[in-house]
C-alpha cells in the first residue's frame, strides 16, 4: 500500500476517532476542546497539502514538519484530558497509539523525501 494513502487514511481514522471523543467532553473544557478540533483539521490540512504539492520539495518537507508539531500539540492536549480524568486510560493509549502510527508513517516519509534529493 502506498504511504501517502496511508498517511491519508491513518490521519482521516484519528481525526474522526478524536472527535466522537471530544462531543464527551464537558463545556467547561471548551477552550481545550476547541484547541484539539483546530489542531486535528491542520493536521488533515498539512497532509492534504503534503500530498497535492508535487512540486516543491521544500514545501513537501516543511508541511511534514509542520504535521509533526501538530501531533505533538493534539498529544499534548489528549494528556491533559487524560490528566484531568475526562478519558480512561485505554482511549488515551487508543489516541496515543493512533498518534504514533501517524508519526512513524511521517518520519518514514521524510527520510524517504531526503534520499531522494
Amino acid at each position: 500500500m502506498n504511504n501517502n494513502f496511508k498517511l491519508l487514511n491513518n490521519v482521516e481514522k484519528t481525526y474522526w476517532y478524536i472527535n466522537r471523543t471530544l462531543a464527551n467532553l464537558p463545556r467547561n473544557e471548551m477552550v481545550l476542546k476547541t484547541h484539539i478540533d483546530d489542531n486535528m483539521l491542520q493536521v488533515v490540512e498539512l497532509t492534504y497539502s503534503y500530498l497535492i504539492n508535487t512540486e516543491s520539495e521544500k514545501v513537501r518537507k516543511s508541511n511534514l514538519k509542520m504535521l509533526l508539531i501538530k501531533l505533538s500539540m493534539i498529544d499534548f492536549f489528549v494528556l491533559e484530558i487524560y490528566k484531568r480524568g475526562y478519558i480512561k486510560k485505554k482511549k488515551f493509549e487508543s489516541i496515543t497509539n493512533f498518534i504514533i502510527e501517524i508519526r512513524k508513517i511521517s518520519y518514514g516519509l521524510l527520510r524517504s523525501e531526503k534520499n531522494n534529493v
